[in-house]
């Protein structure tokens, strides 16, 4: 457990996207790195929802904290700043969305893809989120999605699919980074609809795919960093 780049008092935490594990950062990240409930062997959540994991989360975080976030991990921290004004310092949203219950054609593509995933397991579904991939993305799908505890994949999925923080936007203040990939076109307006609702947010776009910090991790990591590195000028 490392300090934050940005101030001695503010810890940056780092929350991976579902299927993933606090190795996927392959230590580039300064922070707490955290596994999530049920990944790399730590204890399921009692509720799969996205509230359930935020709160199995609360006891590993300090007093101020600054939130990365990817995908699932997005979610996670989008429900944090809200719910921990407090205690939230800055924000970054990567490659993530606030909800997958706006659209009737959403939530039924979401009831699917959790189907899906049970149906498949691990394997299958590391085996599918990977087509299309290459290189770093492509081995992290293929290795740590694969080696995922059935019941914990599912319980992330679950999660994700069933998320809705349209309620949570306004309760926001802090500074927010959105980060997004260029290929992942299913993203986009979100993100978007995000920096609009969010005063001051940033969004930039990135050359990659979901797995930013596979695809490029030297502009992704360079953005987090310059992000986390303003509140530090600001002290």
């Amino acid at each position: 457990m490392s300090a934050s780049m940005s101030d001695p008092q503010t810890q940056t935490v780092w929350l991976h996207g579902a299927g993933l594990s606090a190795q996927t950062w392959e230590g580039k990240a300064e922070g707490l790195c955290l596994d999530l409930p049920g990944h790399a062997g730590t204890p399921r959540v009692r509720e799969a929802t996205v509230a359930g994991f935020a709160e199995a989360l609360l006891p590993h975080l300090s007093p101020r904290c600054a939130l990365v976030g990817h995908s699932l991990g997005g979610m996670i921290g989008l429900h944090l700043a809200a719910t921990q004004p407090e205690r939230i310092t800055r924000f970054v949203f990567a490659e993530s969305a606030f909800t997958m219950q706006s659209r009737w054609i959403d939530r039924k593509g979401a009831k699917f893809a959790s189907w899906l995933t049970a149906k498949l397991g691990p394997r299958g579904t590391a085996k599918l989120a990977a087509m299309g991939e290459k290189g770093a993305a492509k081995k992290a799908y293929l290795t740590e999605v694969a080696r995922m505890d059935p019941a914990g994949l599912n319980d992330a999925m679950a999660a994700a699919h069933s998320f809705d923080g349209r309620d949570l936007i306004d309760r926001i203040h802090c500074p927010v980074l959105i980060l997004t990939g260029r290929r992942n076109p299913r993203t986009h307006k979100q993100a978007l609809d995000l920096a609009r609702r969010l005063p001051g947010a940033k969004h930039r776009m990135l050359e990659g795919g979901h797995m930013l910090h596979k695809d490029v991790p030297g502009a992704f990591y360079g953005a987090v960093q310059a992000f986390l590195a303003e509140e530090a000028g600001r002290a």
